[in-house]
């Protein structure tokens, strides 16, 4: 794998540019590989379900990995529109397990679906815990047991706000391995703030390629 790898961000729909650019700015230092802004481009409009109002984030992850002609190592659609699975009332966003895309929405972080309108700074956070969760599953990272990771499963703003901006030290391992793995060395920073003395092993997979 060439050391250039990139994750590309791409704005699915209208989608204020700071957002993207601190997202950009946070994911590099996450993870230490190069971050890139990539030309928006409108949301699948086949992917819209009328009588739900809400757009089917498989449909748009499928729709992202058969127009994936960036480059990117990896790709992540950030949108402003809500997102359903059929088994689901919404999902925050959807990422193929160890695959190329993944896609997350703002609508539910920023307060849409009840009216309430956090602090910007609120937010982002929330907007940069769901990007690197749903990245990390396309790193190979399924959802962790350990309290507090990165990479556990947050049903609502409640379980997303508790978790910390961190991996747990089982899942740290895990991400070193995928890098070294593929030839990438990014020498990302060992994160800190998740105390995991004994860590667990994350939820086993099931056989499904997709995560949210």
């Amino acid at each position: 794998m060439s050391q250039r790898a990139f994750i590309g961000l791409l704005a699915l729909g209208p989608l204020d540019p700071e957002i993207l650019r601190r997202l950009r700015r946070a994911l590099t230092k996450i993870f230490a590989l190069p971050v890139k802004i990539l030309r928006p481009r409108p949301v699948p409009p086949q992917t819209f379900h009328i009588v739900r109002g809400q757009h089917h984030s498989t449909q748009i992850l499928e729709h992202l990995l058969s127009e994936n002609d960036t480059g990117a190592f990896r790709l992540l659609g950030v949108t402003a529109v809500d997102l359903y699975i059929p088994i689901l009332t919404f999902v925050f966003g959807e990422a193929q397990l160890n695959g190329k895309a993944a896609v997350i929405s703002l609508f539910r972080p920023r307060g849409d679906a009840d009216g309430s309108s956090p602090d910007l700074a609120v937010v982002l956070k929330r907007l940069l815990k769901l990007s690197a969760h749903e990245l990390g599953h396309t790193f190979g990272l399924g959802h962790c047991r350990e309290e507090g990771c990165l990479m556990g499963f947050a049903a609502n703003l409640e379980k997303l706000d508790q978790k910390n901006l961190a991996l747990c030290r089982y899942c740290q391992v895990l991400l070193g391995d995928f890098f070294q793995d593929q030839g990438i060395t990014p020498r990302f920073k060992r994160y800190e703030g998740t105390p995991a003395p004994n860590a667990a092993i994350p939820v086993a997979d099931s056989g499904r390629r997709r995560r949210r």
